[in-house]
This record gives C-alpha cells, structure tokens and sequence, in this order.
C-alpha cells in the first residue's frame, strides 16, 4: 500500500495554455508526469518509470515505485494518454511493472525508432548490443573465478541494460530466463494500447500531443545514425571539467571469448595457442623459461624469475571489460528519445532529453523542422526553453559546454533573453547513493555548479529539498511560487507566454 495518502489538494493543475510537471522522487532515475489543459480536460503525458535499486534508501525520505505509481493513478484515474519510453534503462523502465500498472489505460506510446521492429538499422544494433551482453557474461564468469572485483562492477552495468528492482545480482543470474525485465516492461507497455507504438524519428516531422491542440513536440534524437549514436565524449571545450578522464578499449568480448579464433586481446598472428605449445620441443621449453605454467614467484627483490606469474596476462586483460560495460551503457544512453515540448507556436519549451549524450546533442541542430508557416530553426527553439530535464542525472558526457555563438547545441543555446529568467532545470539523482554505492559522480559539481548559475538557483534535483530557495531576487520568488515539494514529488507550473 502506499505511504503517502491521496489529498484533494495535491491534483496536478495546469494553466490554460501553459503545463504541470511532476517529478518524482523515485530515486536515481527517472519518472515525469507531465498534465496539460486539452479539449476536453486534463491530457496527461508520462514519461519513464525507473530508479537504480538501492538508491531509494539515500534519499532524506522515504518512496518507492510503489508510491510513485499509485500517485499517477490516482492523478489520472488510472489513464495516461501518452506514455515516453525515452530509452531502454533499468532506471528508466523498472517502475513499468505488470501488477503496478493493472487497470491503467494508455492511449499513445512514443519509443524512438531504435525499438522499431522494421527498422534496419535497429535490428543492427539490438544484434549488437545482444552480442556484447553474451561476451561480458563470459568476461564476468572468467573475472569471478579468479576473484576479480571487477566482476561486481559489471554486474552494476549490465544490471542497467536487463533491468529488474533486485539489489545484488549477478551477470548470470541477470541473463538467467525471466531476468529480462526491461524487455518485459516494453512488452507490457505494448499490451496496452490499440495497434502499434509510434517509433519517432528525429527532424522528421512536428508531432502533436493527441487531445490537445496548443502543444507541439519536436523530437531532437536520437540520430539515425550509428557513428553518432557512437560517439560518446564531449571533446575539448564541450567538457564540463571533471577530475579524470579514461579511454574506451575497442575490442569485442563476444569476439573474444565467443570460442572463435580469435580469442585473446591480440591478433592471432602475434599469438600462440596455449594447446599447441607442447606440439613442439623447442619452443615448449622456451615457454616454461620465460613465461611458466605453475604459481612460480620469486621473492628476490634483485631478482626476479623469468617464469614468474605476473609475465602471463591470460586473465589480466579482462580487467577491461568493465570499461566495455561502461561503454555499452553510454551507448543506449545515446540511443534516447530526446523531446521538446513547445507551449503554443513560438512559445516556451520543455526540453526532455533522456541520457542523450555528445552525438546525440550534436546532431539536434542538424537541420530544421518542415513547417506550413516557415520552418523552425532548433537553435531559436532551443533559445525559448524554460525547463531543462537534465540529461543522464548530470552526468559528464550528458550535458555540453559551450557558448551562444559555438555551431553545436550546448547549454548556452538554451534559455535565452526574455527566456532567461525563467529558465529553470530538474535534475533527477540522488548523489549520496551515485558517490557511495555505485562510483558515479552524478551530478558532476562543474555541471551543478554552471546549471546555478545559468538557473539563477532555479534547480530542483530529487535528494535536495527547496526550502533553502525560500528567497530571493523576483524570479526566484516567481519560481518558488509555481513550485511545490511533498516527500513524494516535486511540481512545477509552467504558465503560457
């Protein structure tokens, strides 16, 4: 049962023209409630349902799913018209279970065209991405039997790519059959609706909220585009400084532990297969001088032993699979639905841009949208926002830096001149559970520190309650009067121009 009881007084209440957001504290991830003023009564948009496991408990109050989703319900009645799906994440999918949404009438779902069944290049990457799953679950098993910690560290990855609420699991016990909870959250979302989702494709066309005719949705990403999903890192001064930077490895596990001939970190003409060595006497010999089969060791700090373990790497070059774990995260964090939900023609913005990351930023601008009264630029668009869904929890490679005038998107572009006083961010992470529990430094200080000062202070992030807000110059007391905070969710009010 939910902790936090119903109230007449807590009903999400748009303006006419303008917007009602809420934002959940379900933990680190993501889930907005988005209601507008339709044709006939309140229209409501939702999107994600998700939280990292565990990060619940570092908030200074108590939710869960549980809570958060019997909230949507009793806001809504239990019928949502349009449900986002902006990427497939444990922390943005989990919520989306079966028994939490029973009864629930969902008119519309939005995927962006990587969960398209018909889509060449989707069906490209989901092989890909299948792969790689196959090939950490290898390169975890081999790193667990030698007692690696490294092995925990992929499990915390890969847990993000599966889904689930369980705390804990392991790679194995992730890939085991019934495990692949977000594939079964998107399917349960499927079973919902009439027909087939709509999978969005970017600069496409200007899609329209069903039910209400003042909202216009321009969808930014993901790029069709496979090198742009690819590319990851902000370069040079799109970087928000942070303390360390680390390369990628660009290797195949699959292919590496697939059982295939190719099956260490060199190619094979640099190698000899251990089974063949015996083969011949020589060089038999020469193996057991320089590298050794046994435990060999030598404590001699003048010498040491030609056969000495640590000369033989047939376990140490793993220790890089979680960096490709990392990587292949970053890379469906990439592939997010990015939205921006324009309040009546020419009017203000709410930028929605899931876990997108530096090629799907860099391509938003890459040209306009086709419009019957002139087409609309993306960097004017991106000028008249006033609310900024943080990307990737503040993560480093989420968010660029850089000026008005730079030829890419960037903060800057964002909220500008008469837009600027009201421009505000939501910033979904709790910081303790991403510092302590799982080693991200989410939100990244550089990035929390210029959204202050962009935002005039006007930043609402999941752990940090608005009391200390409380006063201020006239816009901060302007937001603080559209802004509402329970133990349960923020709201803010956006009003029309």
């Amino acid at each position: 049962m939910p902790r936090h009881p119903a109230s007449h007084d807590l009903i999400l209440d748009p303006p006419m023209g303008g917007a009602a957001i809420r934002m959940y504290r379900i933990g680190h991830g993501d889930c907005f409630l988005l209601s507008f003023l339709g044709q006939e009564g309140k229209v409501f948009v939702l999107i994600d349902c998700g939280y990292k496991p565990g990060s619940e408990k570092c908030l200074p109050i108590k939710t869960s799913a549980d809570d958060v989703v019997a909230d949507i319900r009793r806001v809504t009645d239990g019928k949502l018209n349009v449900v986002v799906v902006t990427h497939e994440h444990q922390d943005h999918l989990n919520g989306f279970t079966e028994e939490r949404f029973k009864g629930f009438e969902i008119g519309h779902l939005w995927f962006s065209w990587v969960e398209s069944e018909s889509d060449q290049l989707a069906n490209a990457l989901r092989r890909r991405h299948e792969g790689q799953l196959r090939g950490l679950s290898a390169a975890r098993s081999r790193l667990a039997a030698n007692g690696s910690p490294t092995a925990a560290r992929i499990d915390e990855m890969v847990a993000l790519e599966i889904g689930g609420e369980q705390e804990g699991l392991t790679t194995e016990e992730l890939c085991a059959a019934g495990r692949f909870t977000n594939k079964s959250a998107l399917a349960m979302l499927r079973s919902k609706i009439q027909g087939l989702p709509r999978c969005i494709y970017p600069h496409q066309e200007i899609v329209r909220v069903p039910g209400v005719d003042f909202v216009r949705v321009f969808a930014l990403g993901p790029p069709h585009d496979e090198n742009a999903i690819a590319d990851l890192e902000p370069r040079g001064g799109e970087a928000f400084p942070r303390t360390f930077s680390d390369s990628l490895p660009d290797m195949s596990f699959e292919a590496a532990l697939g059982g295939r001939e190719t099956f260490a970190p060199f190619a094979g003409r640099y190698a000899t297969r251990l089974d063949r060595v015996g083969e011949s006497e020589e060089l038999s010999s020469w193996y057991d001088r320089h590298y050794g089969r046994g435990e060999e060791s030598n404590d001699d700090d003048d010498v040491v032993s030609g056969n000495a373990k640590f000369r033989r790497i047939e376990h140490d070059w793993l220790h890089s699979a979680d960096r490709m774990a990392m990587a292949m995260g970053e890379f469906t964090n990439n592939s997010s639905l990015v939205l921006a939900f324009e309040l009546g023609k020419g009017g203000k913005v709410l930028l929605f841009a899931g876990d997108a990351q530096r090629g799907n930023w860099a391509s938003w601008a890459a040209k306009d949208f086709p419009d019957s009264e002139g087409d609309v630029n993306v960097r004017e668009l991106l000028g008249r926002t006033v609310l900024y869904k943080v990307g990737h929890h503040g993560s480093h490679n989420a968010t660029l830096q850089g000026r008005t005038q730079d030829d890419y998107p960037n903060l800057a572009w964002l909220g500008r001149n008469r837009h600027a006083e009201e421009f505000a961010a939501m910033v979904p992470a709790v910081r303790k559970w991403a510092i302590e529990t799982a080693g991200w430094d989410h939100p990244l200080p550089s990035i929390s520190q210029a959204l202050k000062v962009k935002c005039g202070e006007r930043v609402i992030q999941t752990d940090t309650d608005l009391a200390h807000n409380a006063e201020g110059t006239h816009a901060m007391i302007d937001f603080m009067s559209r802004t509402r905070s329970t133990p349960l969710y923020f709201d803010y009010v956006v009003m029309p121009d």
